[in-house]
């Protein structure tokens, strides 16, 4: 990693996709320090920039973590080597073109610029225009997206690569695989309120009332519970920095990408994902440490037909218990 953020100059951008929980940050940190590389790392996230702050200060790199537009003023009294930001923050005339620029899953400066964060499009343009040294990370990077993407790199950079170390893949798999048709939504409710459990759940929900609505009723049946939705993350971070022990995260997606989070037994996706890049993050989140985890899904996605009629099998086989400790409860 240290050789390629070495040789990166304008008008050459490098896409680099890995599993969720693979290490890329980790791996890009440690490069920056021993390269003295100065590079502009972007997260589409505050608390994401907020967590890298802090291992970044732990290394001891000089960081300079871009809260407003005021903190320019600090950057031209002071060259830092890493500077970071979100789209919302970062002013691209403010870096020479020395400064190699990262763009933090970089899918969701399209998912999300294109649909109600105009400011991450509006970044990404400004920094391709500028034909900075570019690398684009990110764990799920679809067909369609790679040509968007391609296409609209081609028209400032010469020469564009991509490094595969397991695109749209999981780090590790799941112990166990739990399938849910649509119609019984019901049954997986019962199962993370009601089934034997040790560590910690995490519930992923469509709609914010919903995370608040769940995460109630986990805290009526005397579980221990953190919620997050969006603009939530880094009140989320702080609170969980505080808790020795949890049952439950209940979170909307925004949780699934890069949020540092305790080690989770089970994910429980209440829902059909329609997207397949958003459901293999989440999906990500379990086992992130190596450890076994099971997973709870409406969606047929990745997984063989196989494994999906045993996950059929096996809510049926769970169904009798659940319905006891309902009654119990």
């Amino acid at each position: 990693m240290k050789d390629l953020l070495q040789s990166l100059h304008s008008q050459v951008a490098l896409i680099i996709t890995a599993p969720p929980g693979w290490g890329k940050t980790y791996m890009l940190l440690k490069a920056i320090k021993e390269s003295q590389t100065k590079v502009v790392f972007i997260f589409p996230l505050r608390a994401l920039c907020d967590e890298v702050y802090l291992s970044a200060l732990k290394s001891k790199i000089e960081v300079l973590n871009v809260r407003t537009q005021n903190d320019y003023e600090l950057f031209s009294q002071k060259q830092f080597q890493l500077v970071l930001s979100t789209p919302e923050t970062y002013r691209e005339g403010a870096f020479d073109a020395s400064y190699v620029h990262i763009l933090d899953e970089m899918h969701l400066f399209f998912y999300w610029g294109e649909s109600f964060r105009e400011r991450m499009i509006e970044s990404f343009m400004g920094i391709t225009s500028r034909e900075f040294p570019l690398i684009l990370l990110t764990a799920t990077l679809s067909n369609e997206l790679k040509e968007k993407l391609v296409e609209d790199l081609e028209r400032n950079y010469q020469k564009i690569y991509q490094l595969d170390m397991g695109n749209q893949q999981l780090k590790n798999i799941p112990e166990k695989i739990y399938f849910y048709p649509k119609f019984m939504k019901s049954w997986m409710e019962d199962d993370y309120k009601f089934s034997s459990k040790q560590g910690v759940s995490l519930v992923f929900c469509r709609y914010r009332e919903e995370v608040k609505s769940i995460a109630e009723e986990l805290k009526a049946l005397g579980y221990r519970v953190l919620s997050c939705v969006g603009g939530e993350a880094a009140q989320f971070i702080s609170q969980l920095q505080q808790i020795s022990y949890l049952d439950f995260i209940v979170a909307t997606s925004v949780v699934s990408h890069g949020v540092n989070l305790p080690r989770i037994s089970r994910v429980y996706i209440s829902y059909h994902v329609e997207n397949i890049d958003f459901y293999l993050q989440m999906l990500g989140r379990g086992g992130r440490q190596g450890q076994e985890f099971q997973v709870h899904v409406m969606n047929a996605n990745y997984f063989t037909r196989i494994s999906i009629w045993k996950g059929f099998g096996r809510i049926l086989l769970k169904r009798f218990s659940n319905t006891i400790n309902s009654l119990l409860y």
